[in-house]
């Protein structure tokens, strides 16, 4: 009778630790970042206002995410922190040669929570100061990982993303390059029968800071077809970020197919760009895939919205 009350006592016990240590954890689930161990790419632009970028930790059942999860037991905390040690473990693992985001360029939100009966964490910040702090254009990877966790279990899986911020400038407010100096060296065709009406029509109208002129390719005597191009001579080295480039004011026969070139020599040329679908009227600004610097430019019009020739009221850099 005495061993059987000393048995009965012992299991008792044993079942009290092992709810014990149940509770520490509350559950057996664990914690992980959709999307671990994959780069999410983040564009923006870089402005006086940061970027703020968010993501959320979700709860699994298992060591690796549920498609049907169960909320979890207990309000729990998750404690993130960036992680920018591993961007050499990662650079060196994919052949990569991606760069830290500066410290200075980033707060990481430290913790969210996960509300009893959620699978899901609010949404965790990471607000970018880029203005100042970064280059535009340039690919910067941060790393964040969850670090520890109140009331829920963590693992070993799926616990660190990483963020591959680019920041662009806003071609809009970009200023354009003083012209001064600047001479259009030729043109595949110009039309004189345009300036009867005030529009020139010539060649240099493209770069005389009026949108009432333009310059056209001819169709009084011929009709040329694509490709169209105009060279230009900037005076001296300049280095160039994108282009400016509009139609006459009525939108009629603009570029539609531009493809951009420099020299240094107005002899041989590099291509630095193809940009299509370019809107028949207004302004329209991009920047180049990469800065480029050249004393000469040239622009072939491949094709044309209208047609088939071709009227450009303005061009500019910056």
């Amino acid at each position: 009778m005495k061993r059987n009350i000393f048995q009965s006592i012992c299991w008792l016990l044993g079942g009290l630790l092992t709810l014990s240590a149940c509770d520490d954890n509350n559950s057996s689930d664990t914690i992980y970042i959709p999307n671990a161990g994959a780069v999410v790419k983040v564009n923006f632009y870089i402005e006086d206002e940061p970027h703020v970028e968010s993501f959320t930790v979700k709860l699994t059942a298992n060591h690796y995410p549920d498609l049907n999860p169960i909320g979890s037991p207990v309000d729990a905390t998750v404690h993130l922190e960036a992680d920018p040690e591993k961007v050499a473990e990662y650079n060196a693992a994919k052949g990569t040669n991606y760069p830290v985001l500066p410290a200075a360029a980033y707060v990481v939100a430290p913790s969210a929570e996960i509300k009893a009966g959620q699978v899901e964490s609010t949404p965790i910040t990471i607000t970018v100061n880029s203005k100042g702090n970064i280059e535009p254009f340039i690919e910067y990877l941060l790393p964040v990982s969850i670090v520890s966790a109140e009331g829920l279990a963590t693992d070993h899986c799926c616990q660190t993303v990483y963020f591959l911020f680019r920041g662009a400038m806003d071609a809009s407010n970009m200023e354009l390059l003083d012209r001064t100096g600047w001479t259009v060296l030729g043109a595949s065709s110009e039309e004189s029968k345009e300036g009867d009406w005030g529009n020139s029509g010539l060649k240099e109208a493209c770069i005389d800071g009026s949108i009432n002129t333009f310059w056209s390719t001819a169709w009084e005597q011929s009709h040329p077809q694509p490709p169209h191009w105009i060279t230009f001579d900037l005076g001296q080295s300049t280095a160039i970020q994108g282009f400016a480039i509009q139609a006459r004011k009525e939108g009629n026969d603009g570029p539609k197919v531009v493809k951009f070139e420099v020299s240094d020599d107005g002899q041989n040329w590099t291509n630095a760009g193809e940009f299509k679908d370019i809107p028949a009227a207004g302004e329209y600004r991009t920047f180049l895939p990469q800065a480029v610097t050249g004393h000469f430019v040239k622009i072939t019009i491949t094709a044309v919205n209208g047609g088939p020739h071709v009227t450009v009221s303005e061009f500019n850099l910056f």
